[in-house]
């Protein structure tokens, strides 16, 4: 969690949902079921032992599992009334932080397991940053429509649409 300053109110704040490591243990834990496969395969055709596989196979699925929970639980995210901060890192900690000032545009953008599972990305376009804004989004959050509609009203509040005067 990152610290509030004097004269922040906190807006958001939360991890990658566990959708999104779902997503993840879908997509290399259905790779890391093939040396199962081609052990049973070559055991059938022939004397070749499955075991070797199969063991395999497990500790691949095991490596992913951790890989998994560990891209969940190094990242945090803190929206607050005037600054966005992106966290990463368990042993080494990199922080990346925003004026909402800057933010101009703020987008989503979901892929297939996150249209089906309901997460995705909220991704911010800054005005005069040296931070990439790939550091700057906010990556396997539930509901990222919901989310970027409470930023919008935030950004909002603070750069009202200017009027026509005419």
């Amino acid at each position: 969690m990152a610290d509030i300053l004097a004269g922040e109110n906190l807006i958001w704040e939360g991890r990658p949902t566990w959708r999104w490591s779902f997503s993840f243990m879908l997509k290399w834990g259905l790779p890391s079921l093939i040396p199962a496969i081609v052990g049973i395969v070559l055991s059938i055709a022939s004397s070749v032992p499955a075991w070797p596989f199969i063991v395999a196979t497990l500790v691949l699925l095991a490596i992913v599992l951790l890989l998994s929970w560990v891209r969940r639980l190094d990242t945090w995210y803190t929206v607050t009334t005037r600054r966005l901060i992106v966290r990463h890192g368990i042993l080494n900690r990199n922080e990346r932080s925003a004026s909402l000032e800057r933010i101009q545009n703020v987008n989503t953008g979901q892929g297939l397991y996150g249209r089906i599972l309901n997460f995705g990305d909220v991704e911010f376009d800054t005005a005069g940053s040296e931070i990439g804004d790939a550091e700057l989004a906010l990556r396997g959050v539930k509901d990222p429509h919901k989310l970027r509609d409470v930023l919008d009203m935030e950004l909002l509040k603070r750069d009202p649409a200017p009027s026509s005067g005419i």
